[in-house]
């Protein structure tokens, strides 16, 4: 029997130092070591750390979160994007981890042919089919870049990528959406009408459904009508013409002339199909 607890000793002691007891950690033990390392700037520590926690739990949000501020800290940004991503796909709302994504990502989008290929998508057809990892790989980043864009039809693509990402990714995308058809509709010009009415036409039928009431949208609407139309009028673009207004009434385009008081009956730009 003593012989037996001399060697149950030995094992204990033995096990000890090889630090299998010693080492031994919970996920989140393993997560609060790696913010230990990361504040004192011991970022490849921190990198293992987080790295073990989640080896235990795939899932653990906020360990992944802060592998990707260590991954930033290290110079490893696209990593870091990857990190952070896989935290949205997760966690949505995660709005740390969205600032973090958003600030990155656009710097890795690849355009090549890929805005014709969402421009197809969402300009000539609607709601198509793709995965949420696309998205947050590839479309909202797009969206990002074009929202930095001034031309109207980047900026109207990019709201269209927005909705589609504030619905199915995240509802984080809102505010982009809006800022994307705030500045499709400051930045449309006589030429875009020329070249697209009925794209146009869709654009400015629903800025005025959802942003008719508001006094804000109101402004930028007009002006944005008095551009578009100006050509049509035979004026040089941003002048209006006296005695003429041009508005949206249900599926037509109407100018209406007054003249001495009296109002012509209303003319259709373009009939909505």
């Amino acid at each position: 029997m003593r012989r037996v607890a001399v060697v149950l000793v030995f094992v204990v002691v033995v096990l000890i130092f090889s630090g299998t007891f010693a080492f031994a950690q919970t996920k989140e033990e393993y997560y609060r070591t790696g913010y230990i390392y990361f504040s004192q700037g011991d970022y490849a520590r921190a990198l293992e750390a987080y790295r073990k926690a989640l080896e235990m739990d795939p899932q653990f949000v906020d360990a992944r979160y802060w592998l990707g501020k260590t991954l930033e800290q290290m110079g490893q940004l696209q990593e870091a994007v990857k990190e952070w991503r896989q935290v949205l796909l997760a966690s949505p709302r995660h709005r740390d981890a969205f600032q973090k994504w958003r600030a990155y990502a656009p710097s890795f989008v690849q355009d090549g042919g890929v805005v014709e290929q969402y421009r197809a998508l969402f300009l000539e057809g609607e709601n198509p089919a793709l995965s949420r990892e696309e998205g947050w790989s590839t479309l909202a980043p797009l969206a990002l870049v074009l929202l930095g864009r001034r031309d109207f039809s980047s900026l109207y693509l990019a709201a269209w990528c927005f909705r589609w990402a504030k619905e199915r990714l995240s509802p984080l995308f809102a505010p982009y959406e809006e800022r994307a058809l705030q500045g499709a509709l400051e930045n449309l010009t006589q030429d875009d009408w020329m070249q697209d009415p009925r794209l146009v036409y869709r654009f400015l039928q629903e800025v005025t459904l959802r942003f008719g009431k508001d006094e804000k949208w109101q402004e930028i609407l007009q002006k944005a009508l008095d551009r578009a139309f100006a050509y049509t009028l035979g004026l040089p673009e941003e002048q209006k013409a006296e005695g003429v207004e041009v508005t949206l009434r249900g599926g037509e385009v109407e100018k209406r002339i007054i003249r001495g008081g009296e109002v012509e009956e209303p003319t259709g730009f373009f009939l909505k199909e």
